[in-house]
């Protein structure tokens, strides 16, 4: 064969893991749903899928066929305030373009989210997803009939939004250790949610990188009322900082701490990751990284509406990175020793 050819020759799944040394099944979760894989192979696994070349299956071009003027989004929580103040956004873009927007609420509900999908594909133009909780097989299969694009998660072979977290957490973990605290609880968020292991391996390297103590505490769901569990175990076995997966877990946990007399943040600092208005008006104002919202489901809208105008510029890049922020405020302070 032809050195030619040989280099055109797709690489496959298969021949990842085997130069990975996993079992394909760990690479489809890697790439897939990488808080199911330890961090240090999640990083081997895509560091050896770039280098192999290796891209997911490409979505065949969606049929032809006439326009209603009309894109759904689904979201997984409509209450959460981070997505409710994306409506707004999601409407004026459509309207820019002449499309009217549609909202659909999954609440984190995987067979609910698969119902909307399917009629929001018969019915509409094109779909926006954020934070869907489906698989990668079931979004590709979907994006063969009608565009789609997806917010706060990558997908191989679809467009996809999602914010750079890097550098933001690093900043936060960085205020903690300067603080003096060497131990943090991590606030899960869904299981299913792409984003939940993409944060939890995060802050795990980071913490590592520090020495500081780091440990998962699963919530019952990503709201305030989950944050606001039952965690005893915390109580009986603190650490002196909590990190949650969302800003509305945060102030559910910060309540739980209040309604417990643990005091924030001379004896626990507490920060959130979303950056909503909401957090700012509790007290103490919840320290946060800043997720801008807006741009991406500007940004997520646009590309969807440009596939469906055959106006998409097709040496863009498929994932578009946006900054994060944090911000530090009076829920983060100095160790309790």
């Amino acid at each position: 064969m032809s050195e030619r050819s040989d280099k055109s020759k797709k690489v496959t799944l298969d021949e990842v893991a085997a130069v990975a040394g996993v079992s394909p099944a760990t690479v489809s979760r890697a790439l897939s749903r990488p808080g199911r894989v330890n961090y240090k192979t999640a990083q081997r696994v895509l560091l050896v899928a770039k280098e192999l070349g290796y891209r997911s299956d490409k979505v065949d071009s969606f049929r032809e066929e006439q326009l209603h003027g009309m894109v759904t989004a689904i979201v997984p929580d409509i209450n959460n305030p981070a997505f409710t103040t994306a409506i707004h956004t999601l409407q004026s873009t459509g309207i820019r373009r002449g499309f009217s927007v549609t909202v659909s609420d999954s609440e984190e509900d995987v067979a609910q989210e698969k119902r909307l999908l399917s009629n929001a594909v018969q019915l509409t133009d094109g779909v926006v997803l954020i934070s869907p909780r489906l698989s990668d097989t079931a979004l590709r299969k979907s994006a063969q009939l009608k565009p789609v694009t997806v917010i706060n998660r990558i997908v191989g072979g679809l467009p996809c939004v999602i914010p750079d977290l890097d550098s933001s957490l690093d900043d936060a973990i960085d205020q903690l250790y300067a603080f003096g605290h060497r131990s943090i609880t991590y606030l899960a968020g869904p299981t299913l949610s792409w984003q939940e292991g993409h944060r939890w391996q995060l802050v795990a390297q980071l913490c590592a990188r520090r020495g500081i103590k780091v440990r998962r505490m699963q919530c019952e769901a990503p709201t305030y009322r989950g944050g606001w569990h039952d965690f005893q175990d915390f109580l009986d076995h603190p650490t002196t900082a909590v990190i949650a997966y969302n800003d509305v877990m945060a102030l559910g946990f910060m309540a739980f701490l209040k309604q417990h007399d643990v005091r924030i943040p001379d004896q626990v600092s507490v920060i959130g990751i979303d950056g909503t208005r909401l957090a700012q008006m509790f007290e103490p104002p919840l320290a946060s990284i800043i997720i801008p919202r807006r741009e991406m489901i500007e940004t997520g809208t646009t590309m969807c509406i440009d596939r469906i105008l055959h106006a998409a510029d097709p040496g863009a890049a498929p994932i578009r990175h946006c900054a994060t922020s944090f911000l530090p405020q009076a829920s983060i302070g100095p160790a309790d020793r």
